[in-house]
């Protein structure tokens, strides 16, 4: 038997996150009633999005915790602004509340976390401690320490493919500079996760497709990684095949609820790589500054620049590139060209222009994605701001 051709695998530590449960194949409101039992949780605030106040899936929700439910809080906004994680802190504190479930995306279970963080640190605290820069290096998810015993339990009721329900992370941003900052804490991390696809289907498709995207970037960036690890080879490659398949399925039958689940799996297969050590890169660095600094999903920013990245690394990784192209059945093709057309058959934007990001603003936003963590992982270094110019510019 011949053995597998992989990266070489650097000594580290392959951690576990705080997750007890992920729960899927049940109707949302039954299976967070059960949590909210288990844990005896009794003064339950739900943290959401604006849009949906109102709406069936929160109404359904709140009838479902009857007493348990206290509140909701409607203002979790793209992109994690800090004043909206002090105003949830605040409400929090004030209506003594025991658990918090998230309803929505990536930015709602951000703001859930980071509301966690705050009122663990102490909400009459300058929230503005969350937009310090963190050496996220010196975080282990494996050591929550005695501390997570008193901090506020999350369930997440996600309804896209963020995967933010399986990370002891968040990003949280200055509206003001621009900027995203990512704090972390090991007892950040949510307890149970409630995968219902139901559920996503309140998300307008090419929001829900573009997240998807963004799972195949968590994939993509570990698999191209100099330095891998089988464990995120694996899972990175599972979930990269069945985002292939169960996508384009969605697309074509946006009611196929079991493509939909398919892709809620995959997302969560996306993201563990990062608890073998594997780092993303320059995509995700790029993508948090874009998303912050112009307004844009952050799935969008995957379809957009993801090509480029890739196409920037090549000369260093082109035999990582190779073995995923093979994976993907793509043999001919370059790696970069294969997620360039894969977005297309989605109906999703390919290029910077296309999601009305001004030229001029490229210098700016790549001397901002220089403070982000992942710039350091690129496979092929980024020396200097002007690296990450030119992969804006590839991809404008």
């Amino acid at each position: 038997m011949t053995t597998p051709e992989t990266s070489s695998v650097a000594a580290g530590i392959c951690r576990h996150t705080l997750l007890e449960r992920v729960v899927h194949g049940q109707p949302f409101d039954k299976a967070v009633v059960e949590e909210m039992h288990v844990c005896n949780a009794q003064r339950v605030l739900v943290i959401a999005a604006p849009q949906a106040r109102g709406s069936v899936a929160l109404q359904t929700l709140s009838a479902a915790l009857g007493q348990r439910y206290v509140g909701e809080f409607c203002e979790a906004l793209p992109h994690v602004p800090v004043r909206c994680i002090r105003q949830g802190a605040l409400l929090a504190r004030e209506l003594n509340v025991d658990h918090l479930v998230a309803l929505g995306g990536g930015s709602v279970i951000d703001a859930a976390k980071a509301i966690a963080l705050l009122l663990h640190k102490s909400v009459d605290a300058d929230a503005a401690m969350l937009l310090e820069p963190q050496d996220l290096s010196q975080v282990d998810s494996s050591d929550p320490d005695q501390e997570a015993a008193d901090w506020l339990r999350i369930t997440v009721v996600p309804q896209t493919l963020s995967a933010a329900e399986f990370t002891w992370f968040a990003g949280v941003s200055d509206p003001d500079t621009r900027v995203k900052n990512i704090v972390a804490h090991a007892a950040m991390a949510p307890r149970t996760v409630i995968l219902d696809p139901v559920l996503t289907m309140d998300v307008p498709l090419p929001i829900f497709l573009a997240s998807g995207v963004k799972a195949m970037d968590h994939a993509i960036e570990r698999l191209v990684a100099l330095r891998s690890h089988p464990v995120s080879d694996a899972t990175s490659l599972h979930a990269l095949q069945m985002l292939a398949w169960a996508l384009p399925a969605v697309h074509r039958r946006p009611g196929d609820l079991e493509a939909r689940v398919q892709c809620q799996l995959a997302s969560w297969l996306s993201i563990t790589g990062g608890n073998a050590g594997v780092k993303t890169g320059a995509s995700h660095a790029l993508g948090h500054t874009l998303g912050i600094h112009a307004g844009v999903a952050h799935g969008l920013t995957s379809c957009v620049l993801l090509p480029s990245v890739l196409r920037w690394n090549v000369t260093v990784n082109q035999r990582q590139q190779r073995r995923v192209i093979a994976a993907l059945d793509g043999p001919g093709e370059d790696l970069g060209s294969w997620v360039e057309r894969f977005v297309a058959t989605l109906g999703l934007p390919a290029r910077l222009r296309e999601l009305n990001v001004p030229e001029v603003d490229l210098p700016s936003i790549a001397q901002k994605s220089m403070h982000d963590p992942g710039m350091r992982n690129s496979p092929r270094p980024v020396q200097s701001a002007g690296d990450a110019l030119e992969m804006l510019r590839m991809a404008w």
